[in-house]
């Protein structure tokens, strides 16, 4: 894949994910610290990593989801939440998949993923899981 088609995987990828995700994702920060870095991130983050075919989207951002709440990492957790839920992850399966992991970062984590995932849905006009 030469750099043009790389580059354009990237921006659909990045579209995809983060499209709902008020403010981005990070790239606009990473941007204003260093360009070419923040290019570079992207193109492997969106580019090559995020745009495999090995497992689904739905499948990659729910293991997103449980990564980052088991790191407490409330930040990145919205933007792939809100990406799960664009690429398919139903809201049960978003809330099940924090839900579970409370049996490895404990109850605290859960408890600050729940409340993320709370302003995710509020921030797109969606019903809590058990609501609709």
């Amino acid at each position: 894949m030469d750099e043009a088609e790389l580059r354009e995987r990237t921006k659909k990828t990045a579209r995809m994910l983060f499209h709902t995700v008020k403010g981005g994702a990070g790239y606009d920060l990473w941007k204003r610290f260093d360009p070419e870095l923040a290019r570079e991130l992207s193109m492997f983050f969106a580019g090559k990593l995020y745009s495999r075919t090995v497992i689904s989207q739905a499948q990659r951002e729910l293991c997103a989801v449980a990564s980052l709440t088991v790191l407490n990492r409330a930040h990145e957790l919205r933007a792939h939440i809100h990406a799960a839920l664009n690429v398919g992850a139903t809201r049960r399966e978003v809330a099940e998949v924090i839900m579970q992991q409370v049996t490895y970062g404990g109850m605290p984590v859960v408890v600050e993923a729940l409340k993320t995932y709370a302003e995710v849905l509020t921030e797109r006009g969606e019903p809590f899981p058990a609501e609709g």
